[in-house]
Order: C-alpha cells, then structure tokens, then sequence
C-alpha cells in the first residue's frame, strides 16, 4: 500500500510539474508575441496658425502684431474645435479688432507684456489664461499632454530663425501647440512668419533659453522674468468680470452673445443689461424679444 502510495504521489507531481512547465511557457510565448506599451513620445494640438500679417504687409501695425495672432490662433482652437483654418480675411479682421479693443483699455501701445496679455484674455475671452513663472520644460510639456497650448513671450533673436529678418525682433510672442520627445523639439504656431510657421519646430533648448517677458527697454528683454502664458477652456477665476461696466459678468456675456468689450453690443444707444432687464435683445437693435 505504501508503495502504490508513493507512485501515485509521483505521477500526481509529474503532472503538476509538466502542466506548470506548459503555462510558463505559454505565458512567455504571450509575452514575447505581444507588443509592449510605449509612452507617447510627441503630441500636436491641432491649433490653427495665422501670420500676424495676414496680407504680407510688415508695417505697421503688423509688425507688432504677434501678441495679437497668438490670442487669435489659441481662441480659434478653443472656441472652434476643429476648424484648422484662418483666413486672410478672418485673421485681418479679428486682429484689428483685438487692436481696438487693446488700445480702449489698455492705451495706445505696440508691444504688450505676459500681465496684459493675460487680461485681456481673461477680460474678454470664454477662455482663461495665467502667468506662471519659471515654466520648466516638463510642465510646458504637461499642458500640451491636457490639451492646453501654450503662450510665450521671448527675447526673439534667441531664437536664431534663419527666416526672420535682421535676426529676428527683439520681443517676439507665439504658441507652442505640441512637442517631439524624439527629435527634443517643439511644435508651435509662429505668427513671425506666413505658411512656414504652420507647426514651425524649434528646440526645446532653444525656446526654454529664450523664453523672456517684455521689458521697459525691449534690448534689454533678453533679461527679462521667465513666464509663461498657460491657457483652459475652463472659466475657473474670471467668469464673474464685467471689464466694461455694463452690469454684466463675463459668464453671462457669453450667455448673451453680447461683447464683453462693450457696453452696447448692438450699438441702439442702449446699455445692454438695460435692454435685457427690460426685455429686449441686445444684439438686435430695437427688436422685441
């Protein structure tokens, strides 16, 4: 009986021991077979691009317009997913009016720092924007990975573009729309420049060195604070601004569709909560609701 036993109890850890042997190697084989995950090693937001001279005219006051088209080409992709186009047209018409706006309750000026770029966003925009200093190359990155461009100011002629002219203007804004882990370079949206700046890459050492604020003395930017303009679609902090004092916040101009910059949309000589209030409709001149 003992004998039987045994062998029994043999066999039984024969057969454990070749079934163990056949799952281990299926497992092995699964692995070898199957492909292994990879982290993504680029992304590209698909932000529209204009040239902040629409027509190719560089004077005045496309040449200092790229404050401007980065806040075009960043409000196209929030407002309008999808539409991957500016036109000429468009991108004219919607730069001289964030001029006029501009130059209504900023002044007269030609060159705009990181704090009014960022009013005006938050002022006028349905989209947010904040100014955070000392931008690493990781948390660039990280806001690309949630769909979020970005907006920096920079000490141009460190950016060395071969196609600028006189090596560049010394303050220089554009949007970083994506990055290439590969190749270490950024993807952007370059108002400096027409149909080359659609996706223009430049290095990340290239644009982290030259990231720099607007300074009294625009020679002197290239030692200006290290910000960057982080953007959301998100109303988080200036939803409830009324920036041109008609009573109404920004949330409910949006609400509206009457301009945040004015306090009569529809230009009928009435304010446009006062219409509202009373049951007419802002942007409709003299109309019944």
């Amino acid at each position: 009986m003992i004998h039987n036993s045994d062998n029994m109890t043999h066999r039984l850890l024969n057969i454990i021991y070749h079934l163990s042997f056949i799952f281990i190697a299926t497992i092995s084989l699964f692995l070898i077979l199957s492909p292994i995950p990879t982290l993504a090693s680029s992304k590209i937001l698909q932000v529209p691009h204009t040239s902040q001279a629409p027509y190719g005219y560089w004077g005045q006051p496309w040449q200092d317009t790229c404050e401007e088209a980065s806040i075009l080409m960043v409000d196209k992709y929030y407002s309008k997913p999808g539409d991957y186009k500016i036109t000429k047209k468009e991108a004219k018409e919607a730069l001289l009016k964030i001029l006029q706006v501009k130059k209504k309750y900023f002044g007269r000026s030609l060159d705009e720092n990181a704090e009014k770029i960022t009013n005006l966003i938050n002022n006028f925009y349905n989209w947010e924007a904040k100014i955070v200093d000392n931008p690493t190359l990781e948390m660039i990155k990280n806001e690309i990975d949630n769909n979020k461009p970005v907006i920096v100011p920079l000490y141009g002629k460190a950016l060395k573009n071969q196609f600028f002219l006189n090596n560049g203007p010394y303050y220089h804004v554009l949007v970083i729309s994506g990055y290439d882990e590969e190749k270490k370079e950024f993807i952007t949206q370059e108002p400096g420049l027409n149909i080359k700046g659609l996706d223009f890459r430049y290095k990340y050492d290239t644009i982290m060195n030259a990231i720099h604020d607007l300074t009294d003395n625009k020679k002197l930017t290239k030692n200006g604070r290290k910000v960057a303009i982080f953007t959301q679609k998100e109303l988080a902090t200036s939803a409830e601004i009324d920036a041109d004092k008609d009573g109404l916040t920004k949330k409910e101009e949006l609400a509206f569709k009457t301009f945040p910059w004015s306090k009569d949309t529809d230009n009928d000589g009435y304010n446009d909560k006062m219409e509202i209030d009373n049951g007419y409709s802002p942007i409709k001149p003299a109309k019944k609701k």
